[in-house]
């Protein structure tokens, strides 16, 4: 990794526990409340088994789980402006509410097109709600804090993410997709209800002065040219004339944006296209299980306690090295040698996105100019990502049809690129 460690001038870089004692219970229950969700979230896992089941064809199938990812998208881009006009408490309620309604839909309608719709809206919804809890966070938490408080939101998601499907596959067995999508639906009120009860009205508002990151000279004139164009942005309460276009304006974020996108397209290719890899060589499919356990456990294990040195290094330090390593890891899966390569990759990749996940998750909020455009600029990550999970799979797979292991080739490339992209784009911000 580039970039030297710079200690804290009155303190050192706070671990998990202490961070999570600090933080203010409104944000204790966001995090649980976001690590719930996750571990209730089941429509993209079963709906083309259910669909299949419907008697759908799998194409049909597809066409529909399509309509949710782009729904993911439209939710996640839509979900940043709504937060900064009405408020990150409101965006969670009332898109976990209308996600639990059209989740629950999805059990009650059997015609294609209906599906397609409420397919749509349970994927807009329920992806919402994302820069908002990412936005309300981020004003929760001290700035020198924020990247182990993402580290700890990522903690939940994997965990979530891990015990979900298990809980989904008994349910199935136990009873029916129809429970399934119900529960999921239950979860998503439940996640509204708490956040309206118990996290008050107003919870997250914070004064632009206590959102200063320590900078270098260099980027302390930047932020202020920043400002600068920003200006025109009002940050009064209840007014917000924030645009996504004042955002177009922040060149070196759109170099970070891009280079998220990127790294999504490489990072997608363990779900589409590794399987794939595994299969043609011969290896047995409990392999490919392998190599998804361990990214997850490495994640969950390793990232926490690993966040605590990471922290300690320029944000612009870490994305690029991460993302680097990322997708230099699955370049792996393309070695013609044994099964051990996929060991070795799995282990790389998971390094790279360990390193470089707490900080993006930290850094949008910590580069926006102005509070009023925090949520823009983290809906804007997410869109980026999403935008990339969803065009990934396509590239990939076509890649491996027709060329082969060229899909391995363009996933160390694009590692290469995004490295440099993030080097040129991330602002040297030390979050202490």
């Amino acid at each position: 990794m580039t970039g030297t460690p710079q200690a804290p001038v009155d303190e050192a870089p706070a671990g998990v526990i202490r961070t999570l004692r600090e933080l203010p219970r409104p944000a204790i229950v966001l995090l649980f409340g976001i690590a719930l969700n996750r571990m209730g979230s089941f429509v993209a896992l079963f709906l083309v088994l259910y669909l299949t089941g419907l008697g759908y064809s799998p194409a049909q199938a597809g066409f529909v789980l399509t309509g949710f990812g782009v729904g993911s998208i439209v939710g996640t881009f839509v979900g940043g402006s709504v937060t900064g006009r009405f408020g990150a408490r409101a965006v969670i309620v009332w898109s976990m509410l209308l996600c639990g309604l059209s989740t629950a839909g999805l059990a009650a309608v059997t015609a294609i097109v209906p599906l397609l719709i409420v397919g749509f809206a349970a994927g807009a919804f329920g992806q919402m709600y994302r820069p908002a809890a990412a936005t309300m966070l981020a004003e929760l938490t001290p700035p020198q804090r924020l990247v182990m408080t993402s580290a700890a939101g990522r903690f939940g998601l994997n965990l979530g993410a891990a015990v979900g499907p298990l809980l989904g596959v008994w349910l199935a067995a136990a009873y029916s997709y129809q429970v399934v999508f119900a529960v999921n639906a239950l979860v998503d009120l439940l996640f509204a209800l708490v956040v309206l009860l118990v996290i008050p009205t107003g919870t997250g508002h914070r004064a632009p002065e206590d959102t200063a990151v320590p900078e270098d000279p260099a980027a302390r004139d930047d932020r202020a040219a920043r400002e600068d164009t920003a200006a025109g942005t009002d940050t009064t309460a209840g007014t917000d004339t924030a645009r996504y276009r004042d955002l177009l304006r922040d060149r070196r974020f759109l170099l970070f944006l891009a280079g998220m996108f990127i790294t999504a397209i490489a990072e997608v290719q363990y779900q589409s296209t590794l399987p794939l890899e595994v299969q043609q060589r011969g290896y047995p499919t409990a392999l490919y299980g392998a190599v998804v356990a361990l990214n997850g456990a490495l994640v969950i294990l390793v990232e926490l306690p690993l966040t605590t040195l990471i922290q300690r290094f320029s944000m612009r330090a870490t994305v690029a090295a991460g993302c680097l390593l990322l997708g230099v890891g699955l370049g792996l899966f393309g070695l013609p040698f044994g099964p051990w390569v996929f060991i070795l990759g799995a282990v790389v990749w998971t390094l790279g996105e360990i390193i470089s996940a707490p900080s993006i998750g930290a850094y949008p909020a910590l580069a926006a100019p102005t509070p009023a455009l925090r949520s823009r600029y983290i809906g804007a990550l997410s869109t980026c990502q999403t935008a990339g999970w969803a065009v990934g799979p396509s590239v990939g797979t076509a890649l491996f049809e027709y060329v082969g292991g060229a899909v391995w080739l363009m996933c160390a490339g694009l590692g290469v690129l995004a490295y440099l992209g993030m080097r040129a784009g991330v602002r040297d911000l030390v979050p202490r």
